[in-house]
C-alpha cells in the first residue's frame, strides 16, 4: 500500500502458487480389511508407462496378475506441476468527499510445463515467459449524493 495524499493511494497485491507432484511405486489394495497391498510390477504383474505424441496422452497401461484372469486396464498420469501467478493493483482517487473513483488492473497466468518435476527457477521462468495471461482492466465509480430537503 502506499498513500500519495489522503485522496489518493495506490494498493497492490501479488499470489505466487507451485505446487509439484510426483507419483511412484503404484499399487492395489491385495485384500479388503488388510494393510497389505499388491504393487505393480512385482509378483508377476506389468505396469508400462505409455506417451502418445500424436495426441499427447500420458498414461500408465497395468496387467495386474501378468497371464492371468485379470483384464489390463488403463490410467492417466497422475503426475503434475501447476504454477500460478496473480497480482493486482488499484489506485484510489477520492476526488469529492464520498465520491470515489478506482482504476484496477489484474493480471493472471498458469503454466503445466514439467509434471512431476520441480525447479524453483525453471518453473517460474516457464511461468514468467509464457504468451498466454489473463489481464482485466477495470474502472468502478461512485457518487455521493446529497440532496438537500
Amino acid at each position: 500500500d502506499y498513500t500519495f495524499t489522503p485522496k489518493l493511494s495506490l494498493q497492490m497485491y501479488v499470489q505466487p502458487l507451485v505446487s509439484v507432484g510426483s507419483y511412484n511405486k503404484f499399487k492395489e489394495l491385495k485384500k479388503p480389511g488388510t494393510y497389505t497391498f499388491n504393487t505393480y510390477g512385482e509378483n508377476g504383474s506389468t505396469i508400462i508407462h505409455r506417451i502418445n505424441a500424436a495426441n499427447n496422452d500420458d498414461y500408465y497401461e497395468v496387467d495386474p496378475d501378468g497371464n492371468g484372469s485379470a483384464p489390463t486396464f488403463t490410467f492417466d498420469n497422475p503426475n503434475f506441476n501447476y504454477k500460478s501467478l496473480r497480482g493486482s493493483a488499484i489506485l484510489r482517487w477520492e476526488f469529492l468527499p464520498g465520491s470515489t473513483m478506482f482504476f484496477v488492473w489484474t493480471r493472471g497466468q498458469t503454466n503445466f510445463d514439467n509434471p512431476g518435476s520441480f525447479d524453483l527457477n525453471r518453473d517460474f521462468s516457464n511461468l514468467l515467459t509464457r504468451p498466454d495471461y489473463d489481464n482485466v482492466f477495470l474502472i468502478k465509480f461512485s457518487f455521493w449524493w446529497n440532496p438537500k430537503l
